[in-house]
């Protein structure tokens, strides 16, 4: 290989973020078959991680991590899941395993926890106001319980500095096709940035990625919240517009955004009422300011970390568009 060759060719991916893990890897093939013991299992899915429904009885999942996550995270994590057991969310409760809380297999960590038996909530009207009143009632919860708090998640992209650092590295990986919509990711990131740092924001407990996918509906009709991987401390308003976010993707919002459908059915502020009335406190001055900023960076992260998560430049400008299009309303959101 050439200089030239060498210097074109895309960075390899970092050596700490890795893929899924898959039952077909013969490690994690033997960890299912010593945790099933002749019992049925399935993949229940998971975007980062393995998750397998082992028809036991009583039926319990197994949790293979990427490997990024730490030992001293997923038993912080499952400390927490422990803690809330006593508030009024239910979150899957921890379950040792051959005498220990987590299991090491091959570079992963595994776990075991209850397998809630659930539905999906339906993707309504009527089901997105419920998804945000959950979530003021999870902030509730996780702010009573929060103390000892695990370790900060790895991939936690606090900071303007590591997302220029995501959309630099999409850029080295995609090639020079993807430098239009790069340029677009580092001008709405300085304009983000400046209006940052004229806003004070509280900080909390959150879930971290909480949207129906991550909730079920339970046969007394009371909710259950999975997924608690990216559970840390930060401003709580980057819950409320993940959350926002995924609400946009399907279409719910009254005039829609422009890349997404339309379906009139809701404006966020009704969301925002639901979340308020049962959140810990209501949303300050200086948060409704960073509203649309808060909910313009989560897609503007997608598109910046598209090259690490093996999407391509189709994907960076799909999220581009989304971005771009709340900044777009930033008066009318900031109101």
């Amino acid at each position: 290989m050439t200089g030239i060759e060498a210097s074109t060719s895309p960075p390899p991916l970092p050596r700490w973020f890795g893929p899924r893990a898959s039952p077909d890897d013969p490690a994690v093939s033997a960890l299912i078959a010593r945790v099933a013991r002749g019992a049925g299992w399935a993949d229940i899915g998971g975007g980062f991680n393995l998750n397998v429904r082992i028809d036991a009885e009583p039926p319990v999942v197994l949790r293979v991590h990427r490997p990024w996550v730490r030992r001293g995270r997923a038993a912080g994590l499952r400390r927490l899941r422990e803690r809330l057991q006593r508030t009024q969310v239910r979150v899957p409760r921890p379950i040792r395993i051959s005498g220990c809380d987590l299991l090491r297999v091959a570079d992963r960590w595994a776990e075991i926890e209850e397998f809630i038996d659930h539905v999906q909530p339906r993707a309504d009207e009527d089901s997105y106001v419920r998804l945000f009143e959950e979530l003021g009632r999870l902030h509730t919860a996780l702010k009573a319980v929060w103390e000892p708090s695990p370790p900060e998640p790895l991939d936690d992209h606090r900071t303007f500095g590591q997302l220029r650092y995501s959309a630099g590295f999409t850029r080295r990986r995609l090639g020079p096709r993807s430098e239009p919509v790069v340029h677009r990711m580092r001008q709405l990131t300085g304009e983000l940035s400046k209006l940052r740092k004229e806003v004070e924001l509280p900080c909390t407990p959150i879930h971290g990625d909480y949207k129906l996918g991550n909730a079920g509906e339970l046969p007394d009709g009371s909710w259950a919240t999975f997924d608690l991987d990216f559970a840390r401390v930060r401003e709580r308003l980057y819950d409320i517009a993940g959350s926002l976010n995924h609400v946009a993707q399907s279409g719910a919002f009254q005039g829609g955004l422009v890349g997404l459908p339309a379906v009139d059915l809701l404006e966020p502020r009704r969301l925002l009422d639901a979340y308020e009335g049962t959140a810990p406190e209501p949303l300050t001055r200086d948060e409704h300011r960073w509203l649309p900023g808060a909910l313009a960076l989560v897609p503007l992260h997608w598109a910046a970390t598209a090259g690490l998560v093996g999407g391509g430049i189709r994907e960076a400008e799909s999220a581009m568009t989304a971005a771009e299009a709340w900044w777009s309303r930033r008066a009318e959101l900031s109101s």
